[in-house]
């Protein structure tokens, strides 16, 4: 049987937010939930990255392939407030999962929740609110559509929700 990673709800999330007492943790579980990055992504942060006049970042992912992620309002926020007087993440990948997995600690999600999983919930509910599948493609950096399908698996209360929101208009 092949695991597979659960999203969060937006209760979840939204326990897991209020869980942030650091100006990191609130940081690193902002940006990842609000932008989909991989968590080497942010690790690697750099200040030149980021296009403030675009909102936008551009990184190079996974086989070194360059592409550009949207900035929501929350996570201009959050690099601008890290980037005033730093001029990169300071962040290892391994300390970024230990902090996520801390933060859901406290939190008390009940759910396996990593950086990754933080990825599979910005996938689902940028999908969820409307956003277009070939435009997600894209902003995770995936070559293949068949890749972002994955990210596809709806939780049941989603199921339903989408349900009445289509059929019943």
């Amino acid at each position: 049987m092949t695991y597979k990673r659960e999203p969060l709800e937006d209760y979840e999330i939204d326990v897991l937010r209020k869980a942030c007492k650091t100006f990191e943790e609130s940081l690193i579980i902002n940006v990842l939930l609000e932008t989909g990055m991989r968590v080497s992504e942010l690790a690697k942060l750099e200040k030149d990255q980021i296009s403030w006049q675009r909102d936008c970042i551009t990184t190079i992912g996974k086989g070194g392939k360059r592409r550009v992620i949207p900035m929501s309002s929350r996570t201009r926020f959050y690099l601008a407030e890290h980037f005033k007087d730093k001029h990169r993440i300071k962040y290892g990948s391994r300390w970024i999962q230990k902090i996520v997995k801390r933060v859901a600690e406290k939190a008390k999600v009940m759910k396996k929740v990593s950086p990754h999983v933080l990825r599979h919930t910005f996938a689902v509910c940028y999908l969820h609110r409307g956003g277009n599948v070939r435009a997600l493609q894209g902003i995770l950096g995936h070559s293949h559509i068949q890749t972002t399908d994955m990210y596809l698996n709806y939780s049941g209360t989603r199921v339903l929700e989408d349900f009445k929101r289509v059929w019943e208009q």
